[in-house]
């Protein structure tokens, strides 16, 4: 590798790991908007939505450039692609972080006495998923990957309990339908989120050892 390209790649991860940092928080906002009620909050993580857009873009540009300037191959090739995949990973990310907030405007405008579920244990899941999913980015560590792959299942799991409580409510409440589907919208979020993290966790495999595992067939399951 060329020292110019060893230069543009080292450039490029920090801008990944810069991009990485900002979803993350914002998807921390979001639900914090939602635990503790707070409308303002909710509306920044709407907002900052536009800045994570604008630096998913300059990643593309940055990727397209290096790729037209200094045409890598092998492994440098494998990497830009794998930057491109968990780039765009990143900024669904941030939409669903939008969306978790969009939906807490929704429920603040006709605030529940009680909440139809408990999210923490879901959020907490899925935050661990995401932190160790941009982690294993950082530190190229495909162990810490295949251990996400893992935790995709029991988020699963959750997403399905967890919708059928918030079904159950509206059951027994039909008058606070609207207000409780904003729930049910918010678990799938959520769950999407933890696909975004199994993705992400997939390219680094992807990165450092060449193998495709996007589908069941090739995890040999």
């Amino acid at each position: 590798m060329s020292a110019h390209l060893q230069r543009a790649i080292d450039g490029l991860m920090k801008q990944l790991i810069g991009l990485s940092a900002k979803v993350e928080e914002s998807v921390k906002r979001a639900v914090l908007s939602l635990d503790q009620g707070d409308a303002e909050l909710a509306r920044k993580v709407i907002k900052e939505d536009e800045v994570i857009d604008r630096r998913e873009i300059d990643i593309e540009e940055e990727c397209l450039k290096i790729f037209a300037l200094h045409q890598p191959v092998a492994i440098d090739l494998r990497y830009l692609v794998a930057v491109l995949k968990i780039n765009n990973d990143l900024e669904r990310i941030g939409d669903l972080a939008q969306n978790i907030a969009g939906h807490t405007l929704a429920i603040l405008e006709k605030p529940l006495l009680e909440k139809p579920v408990d999210l923490r244990d879901i959020y907490n899941r899925v935050q661990s998923m995401l932190k160790r999913s941009l982690d294993a980015i950082v530190n190229l560590d495909a162990h810490a990957a295949d251990e996400i792959l893992e935790a995709d299942d029991e988020v699963d799991r959750m997403h399905y309990q967890l919708s059928a409580e918030v079904l159950e409510a509206i059951k027994k409440s039909p008058g606070k339908a609207d207000t409780l589907v904003q729930y049910i919208h918010i678990i799938r979020h959520l769950e999407r989120i933890a696909d975004h993290a199994t993705n992400i966790a997939e390219d680094v495999i992807y990165l450092i050892k060449g193998e495709i595992i996007r589908h069941p067939v090739a995890r040999g399951t």
